[in-house]
């Protein structure tokens, strides 16, 4: 005997695996002979990919991040004359296209705790989305995501002017 006995289910895989290997690809009836030709040519992936219905449109501001972060001053979450128009602007484009939805990350100081920064963070968060709600935007364009200092700890920053950019609220868009 030439070849080992198999048992039978390891026989039946083998039989299986060989007569999956074995199939091929016939054309349905009433196919052409270019259709059927057409398939056995590679497709050819496009260079950059494309979307099925619109072309994805770019998001507010995209270019220009200075009108989508509200800066604060320390301790506070007053929005001052120059963030307001800055929220109009936002605001506007979000009632404009209800396909955006806004993420609100709230950033503060390296100064004071962990929870302190938190809160404060989301206190900011609140007074800009508080904004965006008066100005017509509806709740569900609207995220919240307060950071505190998590990433502003590690950076040093010992004056008040690099503090200052700490302090602030970005508006981060994408679409749904």
């Amino acid at each position: 005997m030439l070849f080992p006995r198999l048992p039978p289910p390891l026989c039946l895989a083998c039989v299986l695996v060989l007569s999956a290997c074995a199939t091929t690809d016939k054309a349905p009836p009433g196919d052409s002979g270019q259709a059927a030709a057409a398939r056995e040519q590679p497709s050819r992936v496009p260079a950059t990919p494309v979307r099925v219905g619109s072309a994805k449109a770019p998001t507010p501001f995209a270019d220009d991040e200075t009108r989508r972060v509200v800066y604060f001053a320390f301790g506070e979450t007053m929005i001052d004359s120059e963030s307001a128009d800055i929220l109009r602007q936002n605001a506007q484009k979000l009632k404009e296209d209800p396909q955006l939805v806004v993420t609100l990350v709230g950033h503060t100081d390296n100064l004071g705790s962990a929870a302190y920064n938190l809160a404060v963070a989301d206190k900011r968060i609140e007074a800009v989305s508080d904004r965006l709600r008066s100005l017509g935007v509806p709740r569900s364009q609207i995220r919240r995501l307060p950071v505190g200092s998590e990433q502003s700890s590690k950076q040093a920053c010992d004056s008040e002017a690099c503090r200052r950019t700490m302090r602030r609220v970005e508006l981060v868009y994408e679409r749904r």
